[in-house]
Order: structure tokens, then sequence, then C-alpha cells
């Protein structure tokens, strides 16, 4: 997935701070939309592989696997918990309120093991985001 990106700092690290502006919701048109009074720009720690500079705009890259696998664990496993949940409670013919319980305990068990997926992902690679192209120089 790529974004455009302002770097605003560059770490010693040889990280780079960057804003980029989400346009996800609207889609960028913001006539009545109303969804810009909150803040639509997000600040991010990247990879600088190509020496970009403060102040540049740039093209940043985020894997799309990694985004993807990272709204399934998040969105999908839980759901798909909560339904596997339920189908066991009734598999052992449990009462309604049982299999309901079931469903909610799944489901919380789903989303212990997205936060533990992401922890891994994040431990194994912090910064999975990397500069790819430099845009145009604003100095």
């Amino acid at each position: 997935m790529l974004q455009e990106a302002i770097i605003t700092k560059i770490r010693d690290d040889g990280l780079a701070e960057v804003v980029v502006e989400r346009l996800g919701i609207c889609g960028g048109d913001c006539n009545g939309c109303e969804g810009c009074k909150y803040d639509h720009l997000m600040k991010s720690v990247v990879q600088n592989p190509i020496g970009a500079n403060r102040g540049q705009h740039v093209m940043i890259e985020t894997p799309t696997s990694g985004v993807v696998k990272g709204a399934f664990a998040l969105y999908v496993l839980p759901i798909v918990m909560l339904i596997l949940g339920y189908a066991l409670g009734a598999l052992l013919s449990l009462s309604e309120g049982y299999c309901i319980i079931a469903a909610f305990i799944a489901a919380l068990v789903g989303i212990i093991i997205a936060i533990v997926v992401s922890k891994r992902r994040y431990a194994a690679d912090p910064t999975p985001t990397k500069i790819v192209s430099v845009i145009y120089d604003q100095n």
C-alpha cells in the first residue's frame, strides 16, 4: 500500500518521522461531511533506506499482506471465534444462555489471540513501512 507523506524529522537510528494525511472515510471530499472535525493527520515512524531529508514529500510503502493480516486478526478472528463458540455450545446441547456465554468467551479468546499475534509481529518488525521514493523537495 503506497501513501504520500511529509518527513518531519530524521532520527539518529536511521528512521524518519512522517506525517500522512488520512483520507479514509470520505476520500478527502470534506464538503458537509463533518468527519474532519477529528485530526486527519497521522504521525508515523518509517524506515528511511533512501536517505530522504526533512521537509521532503515522499512515497511510503506499507506491506499489503501485513495490513490484510492485521485487519483479519483484529476484525474477523473474534467474529469467527464468537460463531464457533456458540456452535460448540449448541453441539454440547447447552441451553441458549450458556451458548451465548460460550460465544462471548470464545470471542474474548479471539481478541487475546489477535493481541498476542499483533505484539509478536511488532516485536519481529516494529517499522515495516519504508520510504520508497522522493516525490519532491519542499526546501
